[in-house]
């Protein structure tokens, strides 16, 4: 192998002109072609490409992230070595070697530290080529064998949110060892971030240590529909520092986790699913309270989503009504606003077929006593003017 390199790099330097335009030209051959694969991986547009991105987890709609600091390494290297043939073909042995040596073995120095870029772009690669792994493996995980082991959502959900950051984590130390990086001194980054965040980190270490314990407790799960701090919603995803929330004009609110833990949280549907539907009805005096019981719980019994009898309550002597209370359980908690005014509907019906008056409210006024001249005399049907009270 040394033999077939040294006679390359002695034909090389036979002819310069021609070795500089040969080599000049394949590098840029070689560059259109990797920049038309990138593209072609980022659009998706063949089908070997669309399985290779649903594989590797991208999604359809976005762009592979990871393929621009690919192509940035490439670049770099293939350069490097550009330069190096180059050297070679017009005589420059030593420099060459120099410029290798430089590049992967001796660096250079940068303030006492000593750099070399061809380990840092190594480090860059490795990093790479382990987070693009471990995202498909964490996509393979939460989509296909936890599914297959018959594992709920929510708890697949927190599985696969672990496992992302447990491999970030070794995928970044990975990448920092191939860089040159002794990891025996993260401790002193270690105390330099307890420094920080004695002075103003306080609320990302709340923040994340509320993320680990919401992860692994579970007392907020996705798809929970949860009330805290005024806000409802529908949780789409916990993530170690927020929670994402849906709420039903399908705006998201980013809810810090510390919020979850610090402040009281309502969840619809942490125990069960099921719910009850509360509706206040109001009849006019006079009313049967034996029919209007009867209708109530009748037009309960006929929704289908209601489970069991309802409960029907007199619940006061209201000021212009008989006022009562319907209450029904329901198979599912988040469809409550509908139950709910389906049987408003259906009560409004079943009290006018039934002869059950809705009331209004009203007062009876009683005057004792005006002023005189307050009311003025009101004209007769003969024309005279009429006169209130008796005359003699």
């Amino acid at each position: 192998m040394e033999l077939d390199t040294a006679r390359l790099l002695r034909a090389l330097a036979a002819q310069p002109w021609t070795s500089t335009i040969v080599i000049l030209g394949a590098a840029a051959l070689l560059v259109i072609v990797m920049h038309v694969l990138a593209r072609g991986l980022n659009d998706g547009r063949h089908p070997w490409q669309q399985r290779l991105r649903a594989r590797l987890g991208v999604p359809a709609d976005k762009k592979f992230q990871e393929i621009r600091w690919l192509l940035l390494t490439m670049h770099f290297f293939l350069w490097q070595f550009v330069a190096y043939l180059l050297m070679h073909a017009w005589g420059w042995h030593d420099e060459s070697e120099e410029l290798l040596k430089t590049l992967f073995s001796k660096g250079f120095m940068l303030g006492g530290v000593r750099i070399v870029i061809g380990k840092l772009l190594a480090g860059v690669l490795m990093f790479l080529a382990l987070f693009t792994f471990t995202r498909w493996l964490r996509r393979k995980l939460e989509r296909d064998w936890l599914v297959r082991a018959g594992v709920e959502p929510s708890t697949r959900d927190t599985v696969a949110t672990l496992f992302g950051y447990i491999t970030f984590i070794i995928a970044v130390l990975v990448g920092l060892s191939y860089a040159g990086l002794d990891l025996s001194k993260l401790a002193i980054v270690a105390g330099a971030l307890s420094v920080g965040i004695g002075f103003g980190l306080q609320n990302i270490v709340s923040n994340f240590v509320s993320g680990l314990i919401l992860l692994f407790e579970r007392p907020i799960r996705t798809g929970d529909f949860i009330n805290v701090s005024g806000s409802e919603g529908i949780v789409r995803k916990m993530r170690i520092r927020a929670t994402e929330i849906e709420t039903g004009d399908r705006e998201t609110i980013i809810m810090p986790n510390s919020n979850l833990l610090s402040n009281p949280v309502r969840n619809r549907s942490l125990r069960t699913r099921m719910g009850r539907v509360v509706l206040n009805v109001g009849v006019a005096y006079g009313s049967d309270p034996e029919l209007v019981r009867k209708v109530l719980k009748e037009v309960a019994a006929k929704h289908p989503a209601i489970r069991g009898e309802g409960a029907v309550l007199f619940t006061n002597f209201g000021a212009s009504s008989l006022d009562f209370e319907l209450s029904a359980p329901i198979v599912d908690s988040d469809a409550k606003g509908g139950v709910a005014s389906d049987l408003r509907f259906a009560i409004v019906a079943a009290f006018a077929k039934a002869g059950i008056e809705m009331p209004f409210p009203q007062q009876d006024v009683h005057i004792r006593s005006l002023p005189e001249g307050a009311i003025s005399p009101r004209p007769a049907a003969d024309g005279t003017e009429a006169t209130s009270g008796s005359g003699s």
